[in-house]
């Protein structure tokens, strides 16, 4: 997605000589929320560059704050520092800092830079999902949650929340669709509906440390490597506080249902579930599936994924959740 520019490459030229790698090779990945490159030197080190560039504001402004990016990073490398994750651990620069600000030659923006280690690892599809995969997903869950329970976060530190507020807005944000009639209102009513009750199940949610900290919050499969049988988490930029329980929404959302029982038994094996644990997460999914929405409304790229997936989403799902009824357990 999206193509190199002669600014971009000025970017990464700047980015890389801050971390004493001026004569390394770059390859180009993609754009999306990030503007990503493959760095190799000539040692046989590899490293994964973001400039934190959207490709167009439906993908987010998150990279444009420092201390967001900041924060994501200090909390990745705690994990990989203090859990038994195989993760992209990041990198500092010459100054010590793990962000890089460069300056962009077209409009003298600050541009906002990070550098990883590269993970190895294939692109995990559906047709390599097994129980074993799925059991593995679950336990990765537990152990960032564990983690996120314990870790006392530093000051300045700032991520986004997945919280009521959160909710109440992106049901805003596709109000547009509907006015267009890209969402029929018949399904926008069914969403309206589940976020109403989603918000009045957060409100009676107990938050402490066991039930809400920092998460993942983009547990799908794209965000995941398989290497040599192990499952790799990756991408944590939209990393978020909210309830725990979201991660397992996003995660069994992407994952065939006959494998949700695997996943649940790898989340059990290191961690427990709070109690009505099973409602709190189809509401989430759905509420999840909302804030999804609100991205690909003002992003023309998205158009036939919307009128597809949101007929599925309030038909399937949230016409069942509306009615006090389970669609997974």
């Amino acid at each position: 997605m999206g193509k190199e520019s002669v600014n971009h490459a000025h970017l990464a030229n700047q980015a890389l000589a801050a971390y004493g790698l001026a004569d390394a090779k770059r390859i180009f990945i993609r754009h999306s929320d990030t503007f990503s490159y493959k760095v190799e030197t000539a040692g046989g080190d590899i490293y994964l560059l973001r400039l934190h560039i959207p490709l167009n504001q439906a993908m987010g402004t998150h990279g444009a704050d420092y201390a967001a990016v900041n924060s994501e990073l200090l909390w990745l490398e705690a994990l990989c520092q203090e859990s038994d994750l195989v993760l992209q651990q990041p990198v500092r620069n010459l100054s010590g800092a793990l962000v890089t600000e460069v300056q962009s030659p077209e409009d003298s923006e600050t541009i906002n830079c990070t550098l990883l280690h590269w993970l190895t690892g294939e692109p995990y599809h559906r047709d390599l999902e097994t129980g074993d995969t799925a059991f593995q997903i679950g336990k990765i869950a537990a152990t960032l949650h564990d983690h996120a329970s314990r870790w006392e976060v530093p000051a300045g530190f700032v991520r986004p929340n997945r919280d009521i507020a959160y909710f109440k807005k992106v049901l805003q944000g596709i109000q547009p669709a509907v006015t267009d009639g890209r969402i029929s209102a018949a399904d926008y009513k069914e969403l309206e509906i589940s976020v109403g009750l989603l918000v009045k199940q957060l409100e009676c949610t107990r938050k402490n440390r066991q039930t809400y900290g920092l998460m993942h919050a983009d547990m799908h499969k794209g965000n995941m490597l398989l290497h040599q049988g192990q499952i790799r988490l990756i991408d944590f930029s939209f990393c978020a506080f909210g309830i725990f329980m979201f991660d397992l929404a996003v995660g069994m959302s992407d994952m065939k249902e006959e494998l949700h029982r695997a996943f649940l038994e790898g989340y059990r094996s290191q961690r427990s579930f709070p109690s009505e644990y099973q409602r709190l997460v189809e509401g989430l999914f759905v509420g999840s599936m909302v804030g999804a929405f609100s991205y690909w409304v003002p992003n023309p790229d998205a158009a036939a994924l919307l009128s597809r997936k949101v007929p599925q989403i309030a038909q399937e799902f949230a016409v069942k959740y509306n009615r006090g009824e389970h669609f997974w357990f």
